[in-house]
């Protein structure tokens, strides 16, 4: 019997215990790049004066940022291309670039910021995604 035959057998079996085959889910040709503050970026994000000097580190990893990337080989990718993603985390804290840090090399960017790839990114939503601008 081959691979593929014997796949479908699985996801036959496997239909009456889930909603969907494992199979059928339908995935993104995208990898996930999750973007988690660090103290480094705790520190500055609390110089501001609106900002409660008493936020924690978990309170901000409460709600972390996603970013869709092309597939290959994401140790790659990000060296070139964390310049935006340091710039859109800041913006969120400060629109005003001059309060950012002087120091937006790739090293300041990995001190401010943890990242985790995730290679398998499954849409379980209905219809089609929509690009929304912000």
């Amino acid at each position: 019997m081959s691979k593929k035959a014997k796949a479908a057998l699985r996801a036959d079996s496997m239909s009456s215990q889930h909603e969907m085959p494992v199979i059928n889910l339908p995935t993104i040709n995208r990898f996930v790049l999750v973007v988690e503050p660090t103290n480094v970026f705790l520190e500055w994000a609390r110089k501001f004066p609106d900002e409660d000097p008493k936020l924690t580190l978990d309170e901000l990893l409460e709600d972390t940022s996603a970013y869709l990337m092309p597939h290959g080989d994401p140790d790659s990718w990000l060296p070139q291309n964390y310049t935006k993603i340091f710039e859109i985390e800041l913006n969120d804290w400060s629109v005003d670039p001059s309060c950012w840090p002087k120091d937006r090399s790739f090293k300041a960017f990995k001190e401010f910021f943890n990242v985790r790839f995730c290679s398998i990114v499954i849409d379980m939503g209905d219809g089609p995604i929509k690009r929304i601008f912000i």
